[in-house]
């Protein structure tokens, strides 16, 4: 396990309880306003859906954990995708606001885990399957927020393919995004793994700015 800090932020209790599963995190208790699990330097906290949510569920992990500027942040969920097969896990190498058209840029990783593909953050479901990329309803609100607490070369976004359109979200069901999440444990300790070794280069780097 990483010696650094590691904060995973995630919008659905489905995608949640893999994640606390496989890391032995206990939830936290009282309830702080959002669900807090935690294991020494591991900690998850589950949003809520939507960008608001994950912005708010991002800033109170932040003001309470040791958020110093090598702490790793990664955001953990599923997303949709017009094209991707269900269950392939994509690092976001870009994220778009469709809100505000705001487009942030993740240092993605020289040795990658896994494919990258861009994100757009919609403020509402869309199974209409017309967007390029990945889809979701958290990253533009997690990814800023999370990079004033931190490096921005050690904040991620890492999704696995949930639904495309033939397989629509509408047939999608928490047992699956377990399932998926589950599956996905190689690529995110793998992405843990080389974003520790990026904490320990030591340099530093600019905070995030949304570009356009």
């Amino acid at each position: 396990m990483p010696s650094c800090p590691i904060n995973l932020v995630t919008a659905l209790p489905a995608e949640a309880k893999p994640l606390a599963c496989r890391f032995g995190l206990a939830r936290v208790q009282p309830d702080m306003g959002f669900p807090l699990f935690r294991k020494g330097r591991v900690a998850l906290v589950v949003t809520g859906p939507g960008k608001v949510n994950a912005a708010a569920g991002t800033a109170f992990l932040g003001a309470l954990g040791d958020c110093r500027q090598k702490t790793i942040w990664v955001n953990v969920g599923v997303a949709g995708h017009r094209e991707r097969p269900i269950g392939e896990a994509l690092l976001a190498s870009c994220v778009t606001d469709a809100g505000s058209d705001r487009v942030w840029y993740p240092h993605l990783l020289e040795m990658s885990p896994c494919p990258s593909d861009r994100l757009l953050t919609l403020d509402r479901p869309d199974l209409s399957y017309e967007q390029e990329g990945m889809v979701d309803m958290e990253a533009s609100g997690f990814f800023p927020t999370a990079c004033r607490y931190s490096r921005i070369d050690l904040v991620q976004v890492l999704k696995v393919i949930s639904d495309n359109r033939r397989n629509t979200a509408h047939a999608l069901d928490a047992r699956q995004v377990r399932g998926l999440m589950a599956e996905a444990f190689g690529t995110l300790e793998a992405l843990l793994k080389q974003l520790e070794a990026r904490s320990t280069m030591g340099r530093e780097t600019p905070k995030a700015r949304p570009a356009g």
